[in-house]
């Protein structure tokens, strides 16, 4: 016995175990089941399916305490489970080496039957491609349900005498890395294939160890769960499909207030205490749990309808081109670094119809750069015209180091396709609020506008009396194409003049917009942008020259009344900001410094 744990050790040490799931509002069991999984994985990866409750907040903090999680995003409302746990599976093999993968839902808890640890019996087990686990109904002891911020498995707990017909899979790395299966809908088994023929591969059952399927733990989460589930599984297979099991049957069963408050009596049950097999972890996250129903089933109707309009916007494949100059400068490894970030964030977005085209402005690009664009789908312009190579009816611009969410573009184009007004571009809003060294502004809208639409000449006119411009930058916009093809150059002049001069650049969108047929902005209430980085104090200084610069050039669009508000708010900034930069060390005698004082003694 002691020759096998070491055995075991051994092994240990060289197998790597990587567990997958995908969740949606899991909230009341996630902390159970990460902390259990990761009692004998080495890394847990999951993809949240846009839940609603408190699941990402739960999950956010287990990793920040330290547990090896790596969390995604599944932006699409409907069922997508096979597809995503596809890529996860192929994902674990090849960016996290997984030897075994352990593809589970949030409500399976892998236990052993015997007195070996699912550890041993993972690293000692042979597999060459896929195994199968028995897969068996539990349910809390307490017929009221599980309580929620106490370890599931902690207290006795009831099992089905039976297991169930079906099984679930594990697979090997190798086997992913090899042959690249598709798991099916539910992890029952994976699709294989070569040439012509598809099979499906489940391999023999793993011995002393089964899956724990809590699928219910109480009326609310019960509720919750095949309320949600059944509408998300339609707006992907239809309500006519094989997927889904008896998801229809409870939805009708809440529609007519017939779903049972408890599982316990479809079965036979006896009492299973693990105490002794497997850790018992505290939990830390997991006081208010319960589920509310109502919230999650509206705000999953709310993401399906939305989708429904993507799907409508998208009937005609409108193109975006998304833009990201390369800024040359000598070429420094923080430049590259903002470019390539900037670059990987446009190319992650997930719209089908979607080119990226890269003007070099100044210098010419490292070759490994150049590579790293042309291999990946981008298009590196030196020297050619901008505007011959776009493509698009829409625009994207992303300046080094801004970066998006991957719906940015598919949220966008469908506001800009079934709306009334034809808007020369949008608008994404943070909705924050800054302080007043910020160069940032945001419209911070109110709730009950969806989408505010302003005149671009008033939009400049505000941007002008606060000398701050849109937090989100260019990142945050979508343009079109003929409002592209009226102001591109300028705004590639603006971005070769050795500084970002984003006032300018936003005094050089907004004139151009105001001289169409529509010319308003539309805000909206979304944001799907991240926060900009936050500029130096000498960028600061510049950007407050810049705004005293453009005050000057745009007087006659300044209300009279305006002009000494201006000019006090440039005064405390600039105080404020002198202050800072004395405080932090900075050489007040040379540099931007000397014409920035400058500057305010003339104010």
């Amino acid at each position: 016995m002691e020759q096998d744990v070491q055995q075991g050790k051994m092994a240990s040490k060289k197998r790597r175990i990587v567990a997958i799931t995908m969740v949606k509002n899991e909230m009341d069991i996630i902390e159970s089941f990460v902390r259990h999984t990761l009692g004998f994985a080495d890394l847990l990866i999951v993809a949240d399916h846009k839940s609603t409750d408190r699941t990402r907040e739960i999950l956010e903090a287990l990793q920040e305490e330290g547990l090896p999680i790596v969390i995604q995003e599944v932006q699409k409302a409907r069922y997508a489970q096979s597809e995503v746990m596809t890529q996860l599976m192929q994902e674990a093999a090849d960016a996290f080496c997984a030897d075994i993968i352990l593809p589970f839902d949030a409500d399976e808890f892998l236990v052993p039957t015997g007195t070996s640890s699912v550890r041993e019996i993972l690293n000692n087990m042979v597999i060459d491609c896929a195994r199968s686990l028995r897969w068996r109904k539990y349910i809390p002891g307490n017929e009221a349900g599980t309580s929620m911020d106490t370890f599931l498995l902690a207290s006795l707990v009831r099992r089905d005498v039976n297991v169930l017909p079906m099984k679930k899979v594990i697979v090997s790395g190798a086997f992913v890395r090899a042959h690249h299966p598709t798991m099916a809908q539910g992890n029952h088994y994976l699709i294989c294939s070569s040439g012509s023929k598809t099979w499906a591969e489940e391999g023999m059952f793993c011995e002393g160890i089964e899956l724990a399927h809590f699928a219910w733990r109480s009326p609310a989460q019960a509720c919750s769960k095949f309320a949600v589930g059944w509408m998300n599984i339609v707006a992907q297979f239809s309500k006519n499909t094989m997927c889904g099991g008896s998801y229809r049957m409870r939805f009708h069963e809440i529609l007519n207030n017939q779903l049972q408050q408890t599982r316990g009596c479809s079965s036979q049950w006896e009492q299973c205490d693990l105490n002794g097999r497997i850790p018992m972890p505290q939990l830390r996250y997991s006081m208010n749990t319960m589920p509310n129903v109502l919230e999650n089933v509206m705000l999953a109707g709310e993401a399906i309808a939305e989708e429904l309009a993507e799907t409508r916007a998208m009937l005609n494949r409108p193109v975006v081109t998304t833009i990201v100059p390369y800024p040359g400068g000598g070429h420094s490894n923080i430049l590259d670094g903002q470019f390539r970030s900037s670059y990987q964030s446009a190319q992650a977005e997930d719209y089908p119809w979607h080119e990226i085209l890269v003007p070099v402005i100044d210098d010419a690009m490292p070759q490994a750069l150049v590579d790293e664009v042309t291999q990946t789908g981008g298009h590196v312009l030196a020297g050619e015209s901008l505007r011959s190579f776009v493509h698009g009816s829409y625009i994207e611009w992303l300046l080094p180091g801004e970066t998006v969410r991957n719906e940015k573009l598919r949220r966008m184009v469908a506001c800009a396709q079934l709306q009334g007004m034809s808007y020369p571009l949008l608008l994404s809003d943070a909705g924050q609020h800054y302080d007043k060294l910020s160069p940032c502004i945001d419209f911070a809208l109110s709730e009950g506008a969806n989408l505010w639409s302003q005149s671009c000449e008033s939009v400049w006119r505000l941007i002008l009396l606060r000398g701050k411009y849109p937090s989100r930058g260019l990142a945050g916009v979508l343009m079109r194409r003929e409002l592209f093809d009226a102001c591109a150059e300028d705004l590639l002049d603006e971005f070769s003049s050795g500084h970002l001069r984003m006032l300018s650049m936003w005094r050089t969108l907004l004139r151009a917009g105001n001289a169409f047929e529509v010319h308003d902005i539309g805000v909206l209430q979304d944001d799907f942008t991240n926060a900009p980085q936050p500029l130096s104090l000498e960028d600061l200084a510049r950007h407050q020259m810049e705004w005293q610069e453009l005050c000057k050039k745009d007087n006659a669009l300044i209300e009279t009344q305006d002009k000494e508000k201006i000019m006090m708010r440039q005064i405390t900034i600039g105080i404020a900001l002198l202050e800072r930069a004395m405080k932090t060390g900075c050489d007040m005698q040379s540099g931007i410094w000397l014409s920035y004082q400058k500057m305010l003694v003339e104010l």
